[in-house]
């Protein structure tokens, strides 16, 4: 029974794939015949939903968690296909529109503007959006500087 340490810290754990494997393959049954049985009696297929019945369909009674339907890929493909409530978020997700910037732009913004409207609006963009904004800013910010630093220069040789 002594196992050698290279034995028993080895990458090469065949037993654990076998269970991971076999906890994979019973999580994609319950979830499948949960959903199916959602399905059939006209209840709306969502996570809690899912998680909630599940447990009538696993013979240890533990049911599957919500986490398990969103990791697990095929599970996951499984749920989209027959959820409402995901099709009707991803229809309401409004079409990002690419942010044009211009030096126009900064001309119009105002000092009585709204500040809880423009802070939401910048919620809505993407954290790459954003980033992409304060460069241009960043940008428009240090031409400008080296614009007028020039321009002081050349005010002070005349």
């Amino acid at each position: 029974m002594n196992q050698s340490p290279e034995e028993i810290h080895s990458d090469k754990r065949q037993w654990l794939d076998k269970v991971h494997q076999q906890r994979k393959e019973r999580s994609v049954s319950i979830g499948i015949q949960t959903i199916d049985f959602l399905v059939k009696q006209g209840i709306p297929v969502t996570y809690h939903n899912i998680w909630e019945r599940s447990k009538a369909f696993d013979d240890k009674g533990k049911g599957i968690h919500m986490n398990t339907i969103k990791r697990n890929e095929e599970l996951h493909a499984y749920y989209k296909q027959h959820s409402r409530s995901y099709k009707v978020k991803n229809a309401r997700k409004k079409p990002v529109k690419p942010s044009k910037f211009d030096e126009s732009t900064l001309r119009k913004i105002s000092l009585e503007r709204d500040l809880n409207i423009v802070s939401k609006k910048y919620m809505q963009l993407s954290k790459k959006e954003l980033v992409n904004r304060l460069i241009a800013v960043e940008q428009y910010v240090a031409e400008n500087q080296e614009r007028w630093v020039i321009n002081q220069f050349e005010k002070f040789l005349k």
